[in-house]
C-alpha cells in the first residue's frame, strides 16, 4: 500500500496556517473550508488532492499503510465539523478552540512525526484483536 507523503504535509501545513489565522481575525469561513477540504478526502472528489495539483506540488508515494493516516484525516473532519457547527451556532470560543486544536495535532505531527490519529487507530486495532482474536 502506498501514502502520499507530500499530500499529508500539503494538509498539515493547510492546518497549521489557516485555522490559527481563523480564530485569529474571526474568519469562520475557513473553518468551513477547511473542513469541506477534510470531507472531500474521504469521497471520490478530494478537493485536497486538486488543490495540491493546483498549486504543482508533486506526489511523493512511499510504502506505508494508508489506513491510519486516512482515520487521522476522518478524525480531523470531525474535529472541524463539530467546530464549525458550533461557530454556526455563535460558539464562536468552542469553535475555535476545537479547530485550534486541530491545528496543533496537524503542527505537532508536522515538527515531530507524531501523528495522535495513527496513534489511535493503531491502538484500537490491537485492543480489537485482543477481544476479536483477529
Amino acid at each position: 500500500m502506498r501514502t502520499d507523503q507530500n499530500q499529508l504535509r500539503f494538509n498539515q501545513v493547510l492546518l497549521t496556517l489557516l485555522l490559527p489565522l481563523a480564530a485569529l481575525l474571526d474568519l469562520p469561513f475557513l473553518v468551513y473550508l477547511l473542513f469541506l477540504l477534510m470531507v472531500s478526502q474521504h469521497t471520490p472528489w478530494d478537493l485536497m488532492v486538486a488543490l495540491r495539483r493546483l498549486l504543482r506540488i508533486p506526489s511523493r508515494p512511499v510504502e506505508e499503510d494508508p489506513r491510519p493516516h486516512r482515520f487521522a484525516r476522518f478524525l480531523g473532519g470531525v474535529f472541524l465539523g463539530l467546530a464549525s457547527f458550533f461557530l454556526l451556532l455563535g460558539l464562536k470560543g468552542v469553535g475555535y478552540a476545537l479547530a485550534l486544536l486541530v491545528a496543533l495535532l496537524a503542527l505537532v505531527n508536522l515538527v515531530f512525526g507524531f501523528c495522535l490519529g495513527c496513534f489511535l487507530y493503531l491502538h484500537l486495532r490491537y485492543a480489537r484483536a485482543l477481544f476479536t482474536g483477529k
